[in-house]
């Protein structure tokens, strides 16, 4: 067995950071109790202070992590340190324990970041800042005495949100029951917890607030919305905003300092079934994705490895997601280290920490770098612990190991757990033109744009914690003040001709999926075997006979994915190669949403993953 020995990453030094910043991971607290934070400091070593930023919760700090890491990049590249965490519960951190106060543990999060934060950059007797963003602003308004200012970004009241997103959870998932506790969506809470987080107050409706605390808040609230309050992949960066944010702080004089220290890397803590395990803060090479691997000790000083028989696994979330999978495969992994399992979860390009910086839109996920990233991840595994490799993928992350096993070059996993996976085309330029043609948030930027240039303007409003309008800003018109002038006919007519167009298109979509639907049901069973053995043939037959041949495919259908997976004839592809001896299985599992946020999915999931990594015995 290969020991390996985790060194701290450089990864915004690589080619997606701007010149002069570093970065890096490192552990906060220890063992169960420990939160993960990114420390970005300015390679020239000389800096104005730190700051701290304090993100959302559950599916919002999902939304708004490339926000925050682009402002943590300008911040920096302006001489700043800083100090992005994470609470407890979220993200790559620890989870809550069920007794544990709430706000009172996230308020210790942010001090004990922001105390170590201070210790490994060097700046004890330097200003130390603060920006909070939604539920952030209003956890940092609550400590705001340790801070020479804070920022409240989008302040949000624990009560807005809890409810929101509990108003969300049974609208868009009203069939998967949510059992005990309150399912926030990618955060879970015992019912005592969501009221402590219903008792934390939007500091604009404090009665009075810390002197130090200012409010930045948009006047346009859909162009605001659009960087927390839409599916990650629709997430629009206002650099306007960000810009906005950096010069609100104080610029005190640059000093030297030590500005490129580094903190823990590593934490031992015991699994959920009790055994020694640790997480080490690692560089995936050759390409430096940032990453996390976890797994079982013999002891607090000796390195992560596999118990003797058991594999190692690698995950990938959906979508453009960081590695944590909105701490889907941060709870996988802890678990699965107490059963012996090695597990990696790293970024890939464009996502997380190796998002793309200085662009407002994440890229199409379906991508032949995302299939080169999970193929690197699976060799650094390979190569390091010389034992089995299980890739643990989900949505666009099945379809990049998928993509990758279809290449020459193959992947070095010998078994996949495929969940959610619906999307058999293996081709880039197909997700390519969609996602250039799909704009989740068009309606959205169409209201704003329907405003008045005064009200809605390339600089938006923002307010003071007194209401008054910053220099400089133009206020709002009075709603309903000023209405749009009534269309003119050639108006109507475009209008008219836009329509038309649009039902064409949707007629001609609407005949091409009913003939490809009948083409697949009534095609005879011998020519869609002989179609599915075309190279260029995008349907499950070709792919799955690539990705089993000499692994083991399991693939995990929810009942979002299983009208898709029925109608691209999935099923009959796996009864086809059980036929021909291939070792592929289908298991449909109840009451589990595509993207596995609801805790009753989870819960099921990881029934599912425990018997899957069960058939490796421990020698």
């Amino acid at each position: 067995m290969t020991v390996i020995e985790a060194r701290a990453p450089e990864v915004d030094s690589r080619p997606t950071a701007p010149a002069g910043v570093r970065g890096a991971g490192m552990w906060t607290g220890a063992g169960e109790r420990a939160t993960f934070t990114w420390l970005h400091t300015p390679e020239n070593g000389r800096t104005r202070g730190l700051v701290v930023i304090a993100p959302p919760v559950g599916r919002e700090h999902v939304q708004a992590y490339r926000p925050l890491r682009q402002l943590a990049m300008l911040l920096t590249g302006a001489g700043y340190c800083v100090a992005r965490v994470s609470y407890r519960g979220v993200g790559d951190s620890h989870a809550l324990s069920p007794e544990e106060d709430l706000l009172a543990e996230w308020e210790r999060n942010i001090l004990d970041a922001t105390r170590q934060a201070r210790e490994v950059c060097g700046i004890e007797d330097l200003p130390v800042f603060g920006i909070g963003y939604r539920v952030g602003a209003g956890l940092l308004t609550r400590c705001a005495e340790h801070f020479d200012r804070v920022l409240a970004w989008e302040p949000v009241s624990g009560a807005v949100f809890v409810k929101q997103w509990a108003r969300l959870r049974r609208a868009t998932l009203p069939e998967i029951p949510v059992g005990e506790g309150v399912d926030l969506m990618g955060l879970w809470l015992t019912d005592e917890q969501a009221r402590q987080l219903s008792t934390l107050t939007d500091p604009r409706k404090l009665p009075e607030l810390p002197g130090n605390v200012e409010i930045h808040r948009e006047q346009d609230q859909p162009r605001a919305k659009v960087m927390y309050g839409v599916e990650s992949l629709d997430v629009r960066v206002h650099y306007d905003v960000l810009e906005e944010l950096l010069w609100r702080l104080p610029r005190p004089q640059l000093v030297d300092s030590v500005c490129g220290g580094r903190g823990p890397q590593r934490n031992v803590f015991r699994a959920p079934s009790g055994e020694l395990c640790a997480e080490e803060i690692v560089v995936v090479d050759p390409q430096g994705y940032p990453g996390v691997l976890t797994g079982p000790v013999q002891d607090e000083a000796a390195a992560v490895a596999p118990w003797p028989g058991k594999p190692t696994t690698f995950f990938a979330p959906g979508a453009s997601e960081p590695r944590d999978g909105s701490t889907l495969w941060s709870e996988t992994a802890r678990r699965l280290a107490g059963q012996g399992v090695v597990s990696l979860r790293a970024d890939r390009d464009g996502a997380g920490d190796r998002a793309l910086l200085w662009s407002d839109r994440d890229p199409n996920p379906y991508r032949y770098l995302n299939a080169q990233a999970l193929r690197e991840q699976a060799q650094w595994l390979a190569d390091h612990f010389h034992t089995d490799v299980v890739a643990t993928v989900l949505c666009s992350g099945a379809w990049a190991a998928l993509r990758a096993a279809r290449e020459p070059a193959g992947i070095a996993a010998t078994s996949m757990v495929l969940v959610s996976q619906n999307e058999w085309r293996m081709n880039q330029k197909f997700f390519d033109e969609l996602r250039l043609s799909y704009d989740g948030d068009a309606k959205l930027r169409a209201k704003t744009a329907a405003r008045p240039a005064e009200a809605s303007g390339p600089h938006p409003g923002s307010r003071r914690g007194d209401g008054r309008t910053e220099p400089g800003r133009a206020a709002s018109a009075p709603h309903g003040a000023e209405r749009a002038a009534a269309p003119t006919v050639p108006e109507r007519a475009r209008t008219a001709l836009s329509g038309a167009r649009v039902w064409a298109t949707d007629r001609l979509g609407d005949a091409k999926q009913a003939g490809s639907l009948a083409l697949r049901h009534h095609t005879p069973e011998p020519v869609w075997n002989l179609m599915a053995r075309s190279p260029a043939a995008s349907i499950p037959d070709h792919v799955l006979e690539r990705a089993s041949h000499n692994r083991s495919v399991t693939l995990l259908v929810g009942p979002d994915d299983e009208p898709r997976y029925r109608e691209t004839m999935a099923d009959r592809a796996v009864t086809r190669l059980q036929r021909r001896g291939r070792d592929i299985h289908e298991h449909f599992v109840p009451h589990v949403d595509h993207s596995v946020l609801s805790r009753t999915a989870r819960n099921l999931i990881a029934r599912q993953l425990d018997e899957v990594f069960a058939q490796w015995k421990v020698q």
